[in-house]
C-alpha cells in the first residue's frame, strides 16, 4: 500500500511516501513561497505514480501553504479515487494509517484564521 503525505503548511514542503506504514523516502524543498511550483515535482521525485490514500496535513499554518497541499491532495484523492486523510500539526504516519484503517477519511471545505496569522482547515461537522 503506497501512502502520500504531504505538509506544505509551513516554510519547508516535505512530500513522502509510506509503504505499507513505512516512511519509504521523504523530499523537502525549502525553497520558500514557492510550494505551488515545487509541489508536483517533489511528488513526481517519490517514483510512483499510484497511490492508494493521500495524507495532508492541514495547519495550523500559513493560508497559501495549506491551500496549495489541500488542492494537491484533494485532486490526488479524485482523481485516482482514492481516500484522503487529514493530518493535524504534522505528519504522523501512524495516525494516517490508523484513520485509512478505520475509514476515517474527510473532505475539507474551508479554510478558517487560527492565531496569530495563522490558518487551519474546518471540516464541515
Amino acid at each position: 500500500m503506497n501512502l502520500l503525505l504531504i505538509d506544505s503548511t509551513q516554510a519547508r514542503l516535505v512530500v513522502q511516501l509510506a509503504v505499507d506504514g513505512q516512511v519509504t523516502v521523504t523530499k523537502t524543498c525549502d525553497e520558500q513561497r514557492q510550494h505551488d511550483k515545487n509541489i508536483n515535482p517533489l511528488i513526481k521525485a517519490l517514483g510512483v505514480d499510484k497511490f492508494d490514500a493521500v495524507a495532508v496535513v492541514t495547519g495550523p499554518g500559513s493560508w497559501t501553504g495549506i491551500r496549495v497541499g489541500l488542492a494537491v491532495a484533494k485532486a490526488f484523492a479524485y482523481a485516482q479515487k482514492i481516500p484522503l486523510i487529514e493530518l493535524h500539526d504534522h505528519i504522523d504516519v501512524n495516525e494516517a494509517m490508523r484513520k485509512w484503517a478505520t475509514g476515517a477519511t474527510v473532505s475539507p471545505f474551508a479554510v478558517k484564521p487560527l492565531y496569530n496569522g495563522e490558518f487551519i482547515v474546518h471540516n464541515k461537522a
